[in-house]
């Protein structure tokens, strides 16, 4: 797996001062479930043996294994939706 972090979602790190992000699953709904791949800063905060750890350019990357990406790449970018900046993950598999 090949894991890119954008120049846009590094300089967001590093205003945020983190050098550990999270990519992880969101899993959302009640008869039929919705899961979104996300990416949070920091480390997860629980189950840290569900993820594999990367280093990429500087930053520690925990993965969540399991989670299938397009010619096996995921890139971290930042999207903003009404002034507010959040991290995104794309390349990532629906199913």
């Amino acid at each position: 797996m090949r894991i890119v972090i954008t120049n846009k979602a590094k300089r967001y790190l590093e205003r945020k001062n983190e050098k550990v992000l999270t990519i992880d699953l969101l899993i959302a709904g009640c008869c039929i479930e919705i899961a979104e791949t996300i990416a949070k800063i920091g480390p997860p905060n629980s189950d840290q043996h569900k993820f594999d750890v990367f280093e990429v350019d500087g930053y520690t990357v925990y993965f969540l294994r399991g989670i299938d990406a397009f010619d096996d790449c995921l890139t971290v970018t930042v999207s903003k939706f009404f002034g507010i900046e959040a991290m995104e993950v794309k390349g990532f598999k629906l199913l």
